[in-house]
């Protein structure tokens, strides 16, 4: 709205796309960290500690999950 005062007045509408580009990007840059939680949790729990407690954790992610 600084930038052009004739959306205030009405004499022209606001860049809706410009908006919802720098949302858009915000969301995804912020979802990195949740993906990659998800994606090395069972990785890291399998190599340390083996199959038997992947197959513990998978469980439980899902039921805490629903």
């Amino acid at each position: 709205m600084r930038d052009n005062p004739k959306i205030l007045t009405g004499e022209e509408k606001p860049n809706y796309n410009e908006c919802i580009e720098v949302s858009t990007k915000a969301s995804l840059k912020m979802m990195v960290a949740p993906g990659l939680l998800v994606i090395l949790t069972p990785l890291i729990i399998g190599f340390l500690f083996g199959p038997r407690a992947v197959a513990g954790i998978l469980p439980g992610a899902l039921v805490s999950g629903v």
